[in-house]
């Protein structure tokens, strides 16, 4: 939080995990203006194959001070799941950061499908 909580554009991190939950690896990209998360996976799909991981969680900032995520932002977590079951990655969640503020969206129920193994 307190490294994209103030931030004033959007910015997107991908944390990876082994199978024992030990970080990996980072991945960040700025997006600029945009409102959502964008649907760019491949440097994403990439990174968790190089680094050989089998969890990751993703968290994004909204600029605005709302951490309440936009369709959009849902739509996009709903496609990376999708991609992330078919390679057998355990999506942890999607945290929603805003300021001091954040939010699970698999506490929220906008995440669908379940995690094969307990989260990190």
């Amino acid at each position: 939080m307190s490294q994209i909580g103030g931030l004033r554009h959007e910015v997107v991190v991908a944390l990876l995990f082994d199978g024992r939950g030990i970080l990996l690896s980072s991945l960040s990209g700025s997006e600029g203006a945009r409102a959502s998360v964008s649907g760019r996976y491949r440097p994403l799909l990439k990174q968790i194959f190089d680094v050989d991981a089998s969890g990751l969680v993703l968290v994004h900032n909204h600029p605005s001070g709302d951490p309440s995520p936009s369709a959009a932002d849902i739509a996009a977590t709903r496609r990376l799941g999708a991609i992330a079951r078919v390679v057998e990655v355990d999506f942890f969640d999607h945290l929603v950061i805003a300021g001091r503020m954040a939010l699970s969206m698999r506490r929220a129920g906008l995440m669908t499908g379940r995690t094969g193994r307990s989260r990190p």
